[in-house]
């Protein structure tokens, strides 16, 4: 290797950025300071790195920061550079580019966010923002949004405390930061945070009003019902749903408040209502457009509501139930398209599996839940295990009698160990 060849990954990545010594160390701060790492990084210890001596600069908050700023793990990044890595633009080269469009969008971003004053473009900047994190939400593990939704949250409140916006611009900046509250709610729900998340959607609630934002108050009322059904707090979940659904006439709003309260009606026993309840989701289904109305992980797609309604014949009960539950699974499925988040998929393939068990098809049952297991842990949300854990639950009255379901629940109880909730609590 000749001296003018880089001696570690990180050194090769350094030097194809744009970026100098000192500009990484102050994108590395950064980074510390908005995950709250007690940590930082001085020139002398990041040409260290660059020449691969880390001895004493190994602490686990800069190996993580250092994982998060250069999106390689800190043993590769210090490790030397094979030919490839040298010769021919390695991945590690294509992550830094993309890692520095990345940082320098934000920075641009934040520049726009801090120039003093609430104007129409300041209020784009910050729509913009809010679309981009709801569209990351449909394809990012929530863990990795948290962070972004913080400091949006933040900066917002800062300006409707400090700038003194005009009455039009107040209510935009109550839309934005209820909007940011709400994904924070949803994300904290997902991660098996209950308080935090109710915490959240409380002051989204506020912020809603405010806005006098009616699509807003839907999302919020859901978040709040979905937090509620997965503590299995059923009659809370209805009651949240019920509430929001009794202002609503947008037929996207109307379907994702009333398929989320007649499965919550189906959970406390009152099949009734909840029969009532998915009625009225099914006739506004076919009135959804296609186009979404609101952005991202905002926008209730309709393959959610099928896969929702097999969940409310699942709770009902009976074959007749669990053969229109498995309907409405495998609607789910073809509904669904290749650019819907891999847990809806994954939440129909259990509802379909929990309908095979009923019905007493442990193979056909196997299949669907297997195809789940393999789900990588950062999107192993709450209502995702809660889901396996009830396939599970259900496997184990045909565990005596079939080897299938006996190995399936070992499989199970391993996947529901790790995941994104026991993943955020070890970081």
């Amino acid at each position: 290797m000749d001296a003018a060849d880089p001696r570690t990954v990180l050194e090769g990545i350094i030097r194809t950025s744009d970026r100098s010594v000192r500009e990484w160390c102050q994108v590395f701060n950064d980074c510390a300071a908005a995950h709250r790492e007690k940590t930082s990084l001085s020139e002398r210890t990041l040409r260290r790195w660059m020449a691969g001596d880390v001895l004493g600069s190994r602490a686990a908050g800069s190996r993580r920061i250092a994982e998060k700023v250069w999106k390689l793990g800190f043993e590769v990044l210090i490790s030397v550079p094979g030919p490839t890595d040298v010769e021919e633009t390695p991945l590690s080269v294509s992550d830094a580019l993309d890692q520095e469009i990345t940082m320098s969008t934000d920075e641009s971003a934040r520049w726009i966010r801090g120039s003093g004053g609430v104007d129409p473009v300041v209020l784009d900047q910050l729509h913009a923002d809010v679309k981009k994190y709801a569209a990351d939400y449909l394809h990012k593990p929530p863990i990795r949004l948290v962070p972004k939704l913080t400091e949006l949250r933040r900066e917002v409140f800062d300006m409707i405390d400090e700038r003194r916006p005009r009455p039009r611009e107040l209510s935009e900046l109550y839309l934005i930061a209820g909007q940011a509250c709400a994904l924070l709610a949803h994300a904290c729900a997902d991660l098996g945070r209950t308080h935090d998340a109710d915490t959240h959607a409380r002051t989204a609630w506020f912020a809603a009003d405010y806005a006098e934002s009616a699509p807003l108050r839907a999302y919020v009322a859901w978040v709040q019902a979905n937090v509620a059904y997965w503590d299995k707090d059923f009659p809370r979940a209805a009651k949240y749903a019920q509430s929001g659904l009794a202002d609503m006439h947008d037929s996207s709003t109307r379907l994702r408040l009333a398929s989320q309260l007649a499965r919550a009606q189906a959970a406390t026993g009152n099949h009734r209502a909840a029969l009532d309840a998915l009625d009225i989701a099914m006739n506004a289904i076919g009135d959804v457009h296609p186009q979404a109305s609101e952005p991202g992980v905002m926008h209730f797609e309709p393959g959610k509501a099928h896969y929702y309604a097999a969940e409310v014949h699942l709770a009902i009960g009976g074959r007749a139930h669990a053969m229109q539950a498995l309907e409405q699974a495998d609607t789910a499925l073809t509904v669904l398209t290749n650019d819907s988040p891999a847990e809806f998929s994954a939440a129909a393939h259990l509802d379909a599996a929990r309908a095979y068990l009923a019905i007493g098809d442990a193979e056909a049952a196997n299949a669907r839940i297997s195809s789940v297991l393999t789900l990588p842990v950062e999107l192993r949300t709450t209502p995702i295990v809660e889901r396996v854990i009830n396939a599970g639950n259900d496997l184990r009255a045909l565990a005596a009698r079939t080897t299938v379901a006996g190995e399936l629940t070992e499989r199970i109880e391993l996947f529901t160990t790790y995941t994104a909730k026991t993943a955020n609590a070890e970081e």
